[in-house]
């Protein structure tokens, strides 16, 4: 790799990933079975992580995958995004899965364009905590750690897959979700991707590859 290749931060309008508490790139490849790797740079990757999420039916075909940056692999894709419906379950069974191998593993969903967030942390082969805004009904566990925080900052005491869609309190909520971004829940458990850079551990080449 070029000494020079730095970590950049990752935008996009519709940015889904995966984080796996892990360092072994070339693990995290062959248990998500992709096919087609071939090294890239970190604004090209970058670059396509965007390009990806508008390619419309391209979507799912493809992911950016990080070398290790502070102990984390990060996996970029629409393919991994929960609120997509043909794909939740199969994120949730793989953030499962690589969590029993590597203690823990979340899958995140960010909007730049307010369409929702969503995230699900699993440790140990179990889901803690699953939140999809579009679909509060698919939501597993109880809301803990800075989502936690932000709720009751909020004024709401349970949890917000519970609440009246039609209540003031949520409509209030849904507005601005409350500062509880799916990057403010990825910073307290493993990495934001939108404020990498330059300055974040890391060791090893952008690799880009093709999903099953």
């Amino acid at each position: 790799m070029d000494v020079a290749d730095k970590p950049v931060p990752v935008r996009a309008c519709w940015l889904s990933w995966l984080a796996v508490a892990t360092s072994d790139q070339g693990d995290v490849v062959r248990l998500l079975g992709l096919t087609g790797v071939r090294p890239s740079t970190w604004s090209d990757g970058m670059d396509l992580v965007d390009d990806v999420a508008h390619s419309g039916d391209g979507r799912f075909s493809t992911v950016v995958v990080t070398p290790p940056l502070d102990g984390w692999i990060l996996v970029f894709g629409a393919w991994l995004g929960l609120p997509y419906l043909a794909r939740t379950d199969r994120v949730t069974q793989l953030c499962e899965e690589l969590s029993a191998q590597f203690g823990k593993a979340q899958a995140y969903f960010h909007s730049e364009q307010n369409d929702g967030e969503a995230w699900l942390i699993a440790e140990h082969g179990t889901v803690l905590r699953r939140w999809i805004a579009e679909y509060p009904e698919a939501a597993i566990g109880e809301p803990f750690g800075v989502e936690r925080t932000l709720l009751d900052a909020f004024g709401i005491v349970g949890k917000p897959e519970d609440l009246d869609p039609d209540d003031d309190l949520a409509s209030s909520w849904v507005a601005t979700w409350g500062d509880c971004w799916a990057t403010t829940i990825a910073a307290e458990h493993s990495l934001d991707p939108t404020t990498i850079g330059p300055s974040t551990p890391s060791a090893g080449t952008v690799l880009i590859a093709s999903t099953p």
